[in-house]
């Protein structure tokens, strides 16, 4: 099974290499005027900031920021985003991103992330896709992400974009026992008190993985709020869809700790129901890693990005699976929430409401793809969404599931 799964990623790859090259020699990338009409580039401001509250049972009350600033030293696509979080029960959590147009090519583009997270209690299961609720208990880490990556563009049109992307990818990840030794309270357990084998293990130690990766990448998306200047993301897509397969390796002889081969395939789809304002979102994502996986690198489902309703790394195995469906129902208006004190200019557009499911799994085999529906999990919930400048989108969900209920606030679409 693992190997029919591998080479049809590969098949599909070399499929989306040989469109690379047809759409290369066929059609010419689109001037950088007709990517960024001036009308749409009078509508964004240049910089915008994003303060957010909340709590959680492993974070306790926490405070962040998250910010964005387009076109710095008035070079149209040069941005740079980035986020701060500090919480009650002391996590740290910062990451920048640069954006760098026109890099050697001018259809090609840089872009360098960093990341330092450091995490106290956070929560642990064990693995495996039908890890028990009640072996809950907290462990701590502290870790550090680098990744430069070069997109080059074969096609830049408007709703059109085919190109490949190349990134080496450095992390480090330092896990530790639990801050809390509570045992009346499961969440509130050490890892080593419920894991006592896995935490005295070579499994448990700090660890390094360094590799190389590559993805195709295909996008017709259609959007009603272009930001425009060739960059490579939307606002508000109502049409089309995006397909990426992403092959990369991690390897000792490149300075990594663990050897293995990572797979992936993410789809996505938009479809209007009568008009731009209502749309079907769906998402399929398959991801297989192959060889010493390292378990903090391990696929791992929970929070607000996949199976919104479970704690964060509910579900920890190699492989994964992930179906979504939401219907995202928005409104053609724009209003300052705030009239008053200065802030006239603050404006939301967009204001919607989202409904959503999500279902999916994680596998120790491939050949576990086609056990009984019923080893499926599945949430639910309902959202708001709204978008201020320069095109952030703003999300907060509440999902549901068969253990719990959650609420997130963050910004971006999930897919």
């Amino acid at each position: 099974m693992k190997k029919i799964v591998v080479t049809v990623i590969v098949v599909l790859m070399a499929f989306f290499a040989s469109q690379l090259w047809a759409q290369a020699k066929d059609g010419e990338p689109a001037k950088e005027k007709d990517a960024q009409p001036a009308k749409e580039k009078s509508k964004e401001a240049s910089a915008g900031a994003v303060p957010y509250v909340y709590t959680g049972p492993d974070t306790g009350f926490g405070v962040g920021a998250s910010g964005l600033f387009r076109d710095l030293l008035k070079k149209e696509g040069r941005d740079l985003t980035f986020s701060v979080t500090y919480t009650q029960n002391q996590y740290n959590s910062y990451s920048i991103e640069w954006k760098e147009p026109q890099l050697f090519s001018k259809n090609g583009w840089g872009r360098l992330s960093v990341n330092y997270d450091n995490k106290p209690s956070r929560l642990f299961y064990g693995m495996g896709n039908d890890s028990d609720k009640n072996d809950i208990c907290n462990f701590g880490n502290t870790d550090v992400g680098l990744e430069p990556r070069y997109d080059y563009w074969f096609v830049s049109k408007p709703n059109q974009k085919l190109g490949i992307k190349a990134a080496y990818r450095l992390y480090w990840f330092d896990p530790r026992d639990g801050k809390y030794d509570e045992p009346d309270t499961l969440s509130q357990r050490k890892l080593s008190t419920v894991f006592p084998e896995f935490y005295n293990s070579d499994e448990f130690d700090a660890g390094l993985v360094s590799g190389i990766g590559l993805t195709l990448v295909y996008d017709d998306r259609k959007d009603i709020f272009p930001v425009g200047g060739g960059r490579d993301e939307v606002v508000f897509p109502v049409s089309g869809g995006r397909q990426e397969l992403y092959i990369g390796r991690f390897d000792k002889a490149l300075g990594s700790d663990f050897s293995y081969t990572s797979y992936s395939a993410n789809l996505s789809y938009y479809l209007p129901l009568g008009w731009n304002w209502t749309v079907l979102a769906l998402r399929g994502a398959l991801n297989v890693k192959d060889g010493d996986v390292p378990w903090w690198d391990a696929s791992s489902f929970g929070s607000g990005g996949s199976l919104r309703g479970y704690h964060d790394g509910r579900f920890r195995d190699n492989n994964s699976i992930l179906f979504t469906a939401e219907l995202r129902q928005a409104f053609d208006v724009s209003f300052a929430p705030f009239p008053y004190w200065g802030l006239q200019g603050y404006k939301l557009t967009a204001p919607g409401v989202t409904f959503f499911y999500d279902y999916g799994r994680v596998y120790h085999k491939l050949e576990e793809m086609t056990l009984d529906f019923d080893d499926y999990h599945y949430t639910y919930g309902l959202g708001l969404r709204f978008i201020i400048s320069p095109s952030v989108v703003i999300r907060a969900d509440y999902a549901f599931s068969k253990e719990e209920s959650d609420f997130y606030i963050t910004s971006g679409w999930p897919f």
